[in-house]
Formats: C-alpha cells, structure tokens, sequence
C-alpha cells in the first residue's frame, strides 16, 4: 500500500531539530512532491530513508523494509539521485555506465541504452566536461537503468534552465509511470511541482505541516 513510510522521524544537530517528529507516507505507483524551502529539512529526511545519515528516533521503511536493518535490499531496489550528485569526472560516460552496471544484477542494458539516447548523452564524453544539466541526465540514467521499484530524487533539477526543468521531470514521470512504480521528488518551486505531481507534502522547518493529494 504504502512504497515510503515514516513515523515520528526526528533528527537532532545539538539543540536543533532539523528532521522533527515527521509522520510521512507515500502511496505505492505514486509521483509524490516533497516540497519545502531550502534548508526546510528535505535532504536530511531523504538520507535518514536511505540510510547515509543517523535518525535521533522515528521508525521509516521502504518497501515495506525497514530503513536500517533491510539498508541494503532497499538500494538494490531503489534509484536514487543526489542534489549535486557527484561522480568520477575522470570517466567517460559510457565508462561510468559500465562501472555502474556491475553493482545491480537487474541492470537493463537495453533501458541503458534507450536512456542514453533519450537524454542526448554523448558516450565519448568525460563527466568532468559536462555540464550540470548534462551530469544530471547521467545520474537520472545510472539511477533508473536497473529498473528500480522507487526512484528517489533529492532537487533533481537543481541548476537547470526553466525549460530543460520542465522537459527532464516530465520526461522522467512519464519514464517511470509507464511500469507503475513510485517517484519521490523534493523540490522548493511550486509550479514544478503542480506539473508532475499527484500527491504533494509540505515540510517547513522540519516539520510535515500538510500532506494531501
């Protein structure tokens, strides 16, 4: 029933919640928009589900598996693009898809290869030359070429012109609704978000102040 699920997640710095007792649940075949202002406490809830940073207290699953014991089963089966996501800007693309392949045995070479054309991706082309736009389009693809069963994006579009926005979040609910799986998108623009969106929450502060449809 539910792809993403949180209960009373809270994250602590010192005296400062920046996560605080958030109660959270996303609808599995959903596109849900988590939508805040920068610093409103999008990112750190996104790696305590991921598990690449420590809660203070709350419980979370994905896919009905728990966050931090089940870490592992839920990064095989969940795709996952970082804000600034960084690579090796040493490789060229086709290196780093090549790299990336060897760590999912449900890697979909076919899908690899109609992402890469999809998203006008040169091969021949270092990481490190690209533009953001361009890096964010590789990420998309090293994210979504093992077919996962929720795709994860922290700002995806973050240093894209308004255009290429609209068309690279478009493009990828479009993608990945076709097989009715999940997307979970935190943005901080509104209009973004109204586009794609078919559940929307909102957190300030660290708080999960609505949720709704």
């Amino acid at each position: 029933q539910y792809a993403i699920e949180a209960v009373g997640l809270t994250k602590f710095y010192g005296k400062h919640a920046a996560v605080n007792d958030l109660t959270m649940r996303v609808p599995t075949g959903s596109v849900f928009a988590f939508l805040g202002r920068n610093g409103a406490g999008k990112t750190t809830t996104i790696r305590i589900l991921l598990d690449l940073l420590d809660r203070s207290s709350g419980e979370a699953r994905i896919l009905g598996l728990d966050c931090i014991k089940d870490a592992l089963e839920i990064k095989r089966r969940t795709g996952y693009v970082a804000e600034g996501q960084r690579m090796y800007d040493w490789m060229k693309i086709d290196e780093i898809i090549w790299f990336c392949k060897g760590f999912y045995p449900t890697w979909d070479d076919a899908l690899a290869a109609e992402l890469k054309d999809k998203l006008e991706l040169p091969g021949w082309k270092k990481v490190g030359e690209m533009s953001r736009g361009t890096q964010a389009k590789l990420a998309l693809l090293l994210a979504m070429a093992y077919r996962p069963e929720v795709l994860i994006l922290d700002e995806p579009t973050a240093g894209l012109d308004v255009v290429v926005r609209r068309d690279f979040l478009e493009g990828v609910i479009e993608l990945i609704q076709e097989e009715g799986r999940t997307v979970f998108f935190s943005s901080h623009i509104v209009h973004e978000v109204e586009r794609v969106a078919d559940w929307v929450g909102i957190i300030d502060n660290g708080k999960l102040i609505h949720c709704s449809t």
